[in-house]
């Protein structure tokens, strides 16, 4: 298109999408940045030009984001030099403007600055848009430029590209930052309120099961009833213990976020017998047969809570994923340096590429989980737990066969 005697350049063909990735970088209007103004330092150097642009096209303006010898931060883009160049990949030079038939009425021709020389290299994204141009401008015409001189200039757009990236990366990068330390102070904020939330009810259970031992009721209950009771207030101690530690784990006072471990040896009878009472009422419901192991006086290295806490993880796994009919058994195999703690069950099994993934964070096996509620931590939390005892969780499965699962702790005696 012609107007009073200059032509403006056309729009690229694909200008929508090639300024939804100007959008994208968010330089326009930006403040000057020295990183950018010495790239159009040394290009005004190496072009022996007064001038030196990088030029960013917009809807219906130029915006410079780095400027030498030129005092407007825009122009106009129906007057812009740069619109033409980035109609292509290659450098536009324009020797004379008053004898190219574009340029030679164009206003910055033939008023202020009076151009007549121009070379613009495109910036062009790693997806192919060109966003506009490294460009130097003199007011007296020059000879074509050497191929040194294009090679020098190609280079140097390339890297005024390559610093709108990484000023891009940096700024996401920022906003991540900022992003992981808004979540850290909600997390704090929500830990605290659930402490509240939890340790109240938890308390009450715990106060309200011991009153009842205290206070005659033993002598109206049947000695099943009494053996509930004494579960009930077991269990709701276990569970104070276990929001305790939880919760203090995630202070952030606490270095890396890791639950504190108190190792001591522990008496594997009383753990799994416990741990078995508390799952009985399970494996009722789940139509499982439950079957612990007598440890004898076995004793191995670990926290007696932390020990618990992995042996409910896994036997409560293994009843909630059998089936109806179906067997969860705990063993034990030791020898004169190390217990291993078996726990087998005859459920559906675990494919084999699945295994490697078990303990991921949020990680749950498709086809065992329809119906059975979880969060996809359980495993990852019990792998943790044993590894900072010095112990070692290993798990074999065979699909329609069933699971098994190894603790092996050190042995305290």
């Amino acid at each position: 298109m012609s107007i009073e005697g200059f032509v403006c350049a056309p729009l690229p063909v694909d200008e929508a999408e090639r300024l939804r990735a100007l959008r994208r970088y968010g330089v326009l209007d930006s403040d000057p940045e020295l990183r950018f103004d010495r790239l159009t330092s040394l290009t005004r150097r190496l072009m022996g030009t007064p001038m030196a642009l990088v030029s960013l096209v917009d809807v219906d303006r130029q915006f410079f984001l780095s400027r030498q010898g030129l005092d407007a931060t825009q122009t106009s883009r129906q007057v812009a030099f740069c619109a033409h160049a980035i109609l292509a990949d290659d450098i536009l030079e324009v020797s004379d403007a008053t004898r190219d038939p574009r340029f030679a009425g164009n206003p910055l021709v033939v008023g202020p600055p009076h151009l007549r020389y121009y070379a613009g290299k495109p910036l062009r994204t790693p997806d192919g848009y060109r966003l506009g141009t490294l460009c130097a401008l003199d007011t007296c015409p020059h000879a074509p430029m050497s191929a040194e001189q294009r090679h020098m200039l190609s280079d140097l757009a390339a890297t005024v590209m390559e610093l709108i990236e990484t000023r891009v990366w940096a700024l996401e990068a920022e906003s991540e930052r900022q992003l992981a330390i808004r979540m850290g102070v909600l997390k704090d904020e929500y830990l605290a309120s659930m402490a509240h939330e939890l340790r109240t009810p938890v308390n009450a259970m715990t106060g309200f099961g011991e009153l009842l031992r205290m206070t005659g009721a033993p002598d109206v209950l049947s000695d099943n009833q009494k053996g509930y009771l004494d579960n009930i207030v077991e269990a709701s101690e276990y569970l104070a213990l276990l929001v305790n530690q939880t919760l203090e784990a995630h202070t952030p006072a606490d270095g890396d976020g890791s639950a504190p471990v108190k190792i001591a040896p522990v008496a594997l009878t009383p753990v799994l017998t416990s741990v078995g009472r508390l799952l009985t009422p399970l494996a009722r419901k789940q139509g499982v047969t439950l079957t612990v192991a007598d440890a004898g006086d076995l004793t191995a290295w670990g926290d007696p809570v932390r020990v618990r806490q992995v042996f409910i993880n896994l036997m409560s796994n293994a009843l909630k994923y059998n089936k109806r009919g179906g067997t969860v058994s705990v063993d034990l195999e030791a020898d004169c340096e190390w217990l291993s703690i078996v726990c087998r069950d005859t459920g559906k099994g675990i494919p084999e590429d699945e295994i490697p993934k078990l303990f991921s964070a949020f990680h749950r096996v498709a086809e065992n989980s329809p119906g059975v509620e979880g969060t996809g931590l359980g495993l990852r939390i019990t792998d943790r737990l044993v590894r900072m005892m010095g112990g070692q969780l290993s798990v074999d499965s065979t699909v329609g066969v069933g699971t098994t699962f190894t603790v092996t702790f050190a042995r305290a005696t």
